[in-house]
């Protein structure tokens, strides 16, 4: 791991720079090298008719569990932005916590590729969906910077 992050640190710095998903109560679990695990905590008030977590819950987690992946290779960078995200629903995702393994597949100057298994707490081998997403990498000073990569 080319820093040295805990999952405190990206859930503060969630809270900072991105309140909503904050509050929708995404949290990093666990961060290894170029891999990451986030959780949504069960919220009945959140879910769809017949009890299921909702898809749109499942990609924002699959989101940011790729994003938290990312940065375990560049460090906490805000500007690290989604420009593909693929999502495919394999079941009912019902009943627990939601949570989400990330895996860097490849890592180049620009972008990083990786995919995203998400299950229920308890059943780590029942997968409720697979996602697949790309990540544009800023240059060093535009993440120190804070700027947004690409044409301005």
């Amino acid at each position: 791991m080319s820093t040295d992050i805990r999952p405190a640190d990206v859930d503060s710095f969630l809270a900072e720079v991105y309140p909503a998903a904050h509050a929708m109560g995404l949290r990093c679990e666990e961060l290894g090298d170029g891999m990451a695990v986030g959780r949504w905590p069960y919220d009945p008030a959140a879910l769809r008719p017949g009890g299921y977590i909702p898809g749109p819950t499942q990609f924002a987690l699959a989101d940011v569990a790729l994003w938290y992946a990312v940065f375990t290779v560049i460090g906490v960078a805000p500007m690290a932005v989604t420009t593909d995200l693929h999502i495919s629903f394999l079941r009912p995702a019902v009943g627990a916590d939601l949570l989400a393994r990330a895996r860097l597949l490849r890592v180049g100057k620009a972008r990083a590729y990786g995919a995203i298994d998400l299950w229920v707490d308890g059943e780590p081998d029942r997968l409720v969906s697979h996602a697949t997403g790309t990540y544009a990498l800023p240059a060093a000073a535009d993440t120190a910077a804070g700027n947004r990569p690409g044409p301005q």
